[in-house]
C-alpha cells in the first residue's frame, strides 16, 4: 500500500471516529453530504438573514450540492445566546452572532464594536478581514472557527421621547443587549441599564419598562421599534459586527476543499452583506420617516459630549478584559490608520 492510499485510510478513519464522538452534528464520515443548521436571530428580510442565505447558496454551488446549509432566521433554534452555545457545544453546527452570543464566550471580540471606533461604516469591513487571523486565533481557543462577518449600524437610540442632549441620558431607561459592553457604556452615559432578550426589545418599548433602545436602522425597521419608539435620536454611537462561526471541530473534519469553499463563501457573502445594509439603512430611514419617524439631530456640541464621555470607557473597558483584547485595539486602530 502506497503513502496516499494509507494517508487516505488515516484519514477515514479519523472522520468516522470523530462522527461517533460529536453525534448526529458530525459530518456524514460514510458519505459524501453533509447538513448544516445555520442560526440567525434576524428576521428574514434583515440583510443579516440575506447574508446567511446567500453565504448557504455559495457553500452548496462550490461544492457541487454536497454540503447543504439550512438557514434558520428569526431566533427558530433558540436565541442568540442559546445559539452560541449549541455551537460552542456541538449540538448546532453554525451561527451568525454578536455581542450578545459568541461575545458570552470570546469577550475579547467586544472590542470590535466598542463606541465610536469606525470613523464609518465601511472601515469596520477593512478592519475584521485585515485581522481575521487573530480573531480566529481567539475563536479557536473557545471552539468556534469565524468563517465571515455582519455588519450592524450604526446605531443610534429608538426613544419614546425626543431627546437631543447627553445630560437628558441621566436616569434614562435604554434597553441593551444581555451583554457587558453595552451595560458599561449605558452607565458611563448616566443611562439606567435594561438588559432584556431581542425578541423582548419591542414588548419593553411597548409597556414602558424602557425609555428607548438602540440598533442600526434595519433593524429598527425590520422589526417595527419605530411603532413603539417614534424619536430616531441619532447619536450613531456604535458599528458592530456580527461572527458568522461554526464548530471548530466540525470544521476541522471536513475535507480540505470544502473548509475553503466556506472560508470564499464567507468572504464573498460578507462583502456583499456590506454593500446591502448601506443601501437599506438609505432605504429604511425614508420608509420610516414616511410612515411617522422623527429624526432627531442632537444638539450643537451634544455629539463631542457623547464621544468625550465613551472614550475613556473605552480604553478602562478593553483593560477590563485582559491583554488580548488591549493588544486587539491597538491592532484594530493600526488598522484605521492606514489610508
Amino acid at each position: 500500500m502506497n503513502i496516499e492510499l494509507r494517508h487516505k485510510g488515516r484519514k477515514a478513519f479519523a472522520a468516522s471516529i470523530f462522527a461517533l464522538a460529536m453525534g448526529t452534528m458530525a459530518p456524514q464520515a460514510m458519505a459524501d453530504t453533509y447538513n448544516i443548521r445555520l442560526s440567525n436571530l434576524y428576521p428574514e428580510n434583515h440583510p443579516m438573514c440575506i447574508q446567511t442565505n446567500n453565504f448557504a447558496k455559495f457553500v452548496e454551488e462550490g461544492t457541487d450540492g454536497n454540503v447543504k446549509v439550512e438557514v434558520y432566521c428569526n431566533n427558530q433554534l433558540g436565541n442568540e445566546r442559546e445559539a452560541s452555545e449549541g455551537v460552542r457545544r456541538g449540538s448546532l453546527e453554525m451561527v451568525m452572532s454578536g455581542g450578545g452570543g459568541l461575545g458570552r464566550f470570546v469577550p475579547e471580540f467586544y472590542t470590535l464594536e466598542l463606541p465610536f471606533l469606525y470613523p464609518e461604516t465601511r472601515r469596520i469591513n477593512d478592519v475584521t478581514w485585515a485581522l481575521i487571523d487573530d480573531i480566529n486565533d481567539l475563536a479557536n481557543k473557545r471552539g468556534f472557527e469565524i468563517l465571515g462577518f455582519g455588519y450592524e449600524g450604526p446605531r443610534s437610540i429608538n426613544s419614546v421621547e425626543s431627546f437631543d442632549t447627553l445630560a437628558e441620558m441621566e436616569n434614562y431607561k435604554l434597553r441593551i443587549p444581555e451583554a457587558p459592553l453595552y451595560v458599561g457604556m449605558a452607565k458611563a452615559l448616566g443611562a439606567i441599564p435594561t438588559p432584556t432578550a431581542f425578541t423582548e426589545a419591542y414588548t419593553s418599548l411597548q409597556t414602558g419598562v424602557a425609555d428607548g433602545m438602540e440598533s442600526g436602522p434595519s433593524t429598527t425597521y425590520n422589526n417595527k421599534f419605530f411603532e413603539v419608539a417614534p424619536y430616531y435620536v441619532q447619536t450613531e454611537h456604535i458599528v458592530n459586527p456580527c461572527y458568522l462561526a461554526i464548530n471548530l471541530d466540525y470544521f476541522n473534519a471536513l475535507p480540505e476543499e470544502y473548509q475553503q469553499v466556506f472560508r470564499d463563501a464567507g468572504k464573498r457573502s460578507t462583502d456583499i452583506m456590506l454593500e446591502d445594509v448601506l443601501k437599506s439603512n438609505d432605504e429604511v430611514m425614508a420608509k420610516m420617516k414616511d410612515e411617522g419617524l422623527t429624526v432627531v439631530e442632537l444638539a450643537p456640541g451634544e455629539a463631542e459630549k457623547f464621544r468625550d464621555v465613551l472614550k475613556p470607557f473605552s480604553e478602562e473597558y478593553a483593560k477590563s478584559i485582559g491583554d488580548d483584547a488591549v493588544n486587539l485595539l491597538a491592532k484594530i486602530r493600526e488598522v484605521l490608520a492606514e489610508e
